[in-house]
């Protein structure tokens, strides 16, 4: 027991409210910290949902279905947000489960706050210390949203606000009982102790739990084993020998980099809000201008969106099929020399594709306009040819992008460098008997 001054009286009992100790005060009353735990539990839900959705993601891809808490309407899609680079911080950690910690950690301070008095100026206190943290994340991420993605994320746009609610209201909390906040602490070191030591270990409970629900599902074990596997050629080529082959014509209506009379087409099934897509295509130029002569490129479209295609569940990729339609009709209006250069301005401005710069970049490509704009038209030939890709790419089983057909046969995507074009020669050696000699150039 301690003993207060009351009334002028010393009296004995333990810190509450209008009782005050000889070596310390109560800060407050429970109401504040009611207030606290509703907005820690408004963020709570809201870094849960996107914790879930990005452990979906990551484990699934574009298979996963969409949400009803976040359907993607125009601009706002949380899920697109998720695949971004942003969400994640130094290439492990998901910012939805660093907020979630944050918010799990201000919830254990406001419950210990209402349900022990004494320890109610040291809450306080690491509430404040959080508030300003969390808004300074809240800040940079609200940044990003609006200037580098092309996205809005509504549940991200909840989790900022808690975030500037609950700064203005412990801070204004304080500044009222700045007195009484300033008063020494009536808590014994054991409760400080615990009520920082109990947070911080509440919060890493919930990021491991998190990291091994998302372990669990992605089984990543198993995948590094794979990976490893398939990276030794001799284990690459028997997979590749007893895959199913298929027919896939390369026509003169398929833009086309290299030279048409190469005998051997690489198919690339691409997309071009796709970052990889463009990597990809980049590995794969080089490859044809070191085997000019027996090796080309030909495009297909295979748009990750539900604007074009049936079998994406979750729209990550919106402004895809317009994207591959405007491609398409540069190549109808100016062969594969336009076509290629049209891709190439796609990818320097993939992050401005929500405004539909198609125009622009014909006029930069030097196309005819008016015939440009009929072609963008819905049922014209590009849109037609785009639809035709993605039939094709649905009979091949396709639900990702880059995908590279060569031979009849599909590469495996985790196929790179000098294995990738061993495979490729291993390929024409055994459909085409009488160069068993060939060798591409590296």
């Amino acid at each position: 027991m301690r003993t207060y001054i009351e009334n002028g009286s010393e009296v004995t009992g333990e810190c509450s409210h209008g009782k005050i100790p000889k070596d310390g005060q109560c800060f407050t009353g429970t109401a504040p910290f009611i207030v606290t735990l509703g907005l820690g539990l408004i963020g709570v839900f809201a870094t849960g949902f996107l914790t879930y959705r990005h452990i979906l993601l990551a484990s699934h891809g574009g298979t996963v279905g969409e949400s009803f808490l976040c359907r993607p309407t125009g601009n706002i899609n949380c899920d697109a947000i998720l695949m971004t680079p942003y969400a994640v911080i130094f290439d492990y950690f998901p910012s939805s489960v660093i907020g979630l910690m944050g918010f799990t950690f201000m919830l254990w301070l406001s419950v210990n706050g209402l349900v022990n008095p004494r320890i109610r100026n040291d809450a306080w206190a690491w509430l404040l210390f959080y508030v300003f943290v969390a808004i300074a994340f809240s800040w940079y991420y609200a940044y990003i949203m609006v200037f580098e993605v092309d996205f809005i994320c509504t549940w991200c746009i909840v989790v900022h606000l808690v975030n500037l609610i609950s700064v203005v209201f412990v801070f204004i909390v304080a500044v009222k009982n700045r007195k009484k906040f300033e008063h020494s602490t009536v808590s014994n070191l054991a409760e400080r102790v615990y009520l920082v030591v109990g947070g911080v270990v509440t919060s890493l409970l919930v990021f491991f739990a998190s990291g091994f629900w998302e372990k669990s599902l992605s089984f990543d074990d198993a995948k590094q084993k794979y990976d490893e596997l398939a990276k030794n050629p001799l284990v690459i080529m028997s997979l590749l020998k007893a895959s199913p082959h298929h027919q896939i014509s390369s026509e003169e209506t398929d833009p086309v980099y290299g030279s048409v009379s190469a005998p051997h087409p690489m198919i690339l099934f691409s997309d071009f809000q796709c970052p990889v897509c463009l990597r990809t295509e980049i590995f794969l130029r080089e490859i044809v201008d070191r085997n000019p002569n027996e090796l080309r490129l030909v495009f297909k479209n295979y748009p990750l969106s539900t604007a074009c295609n049936k079998r994406i569940a979750n729209d990550l990729h919106p402004m895809a099929c317009k994207a591959a339609q405007a491609a398409y009709a540069a190549f109808l209006i100016g062969g594969s020399r336009s076509f290629l250069t049209y891709a190439d301005l796609l990818y320097v401005h993939q992050r401005q594709l929500k405004s539909e710069p198609w125009v622009g970049l014909a006029k930069q490509t030097g196309l005819e306009l008016q015939r440009f704009t009929l072609l963008m038209e819905p049922d014209s030939a590009a849109d037609r040819k785009v639809r035709e890709d993605v039939a094709l790419g649905l009979e091949l089983g396709l639900d990702a992008t880059p995908e590279v057909f060569f031979e009849g046969k599909r590469i495996p995507q985790g196929l790179k460098g000098e294995d990738f074009v061993a495979a490729l020669e291993e390929l024409i050696r055994i459909s085409h008997p009488e160069k068993k000699d060939l060798n591409l150039n590296r």
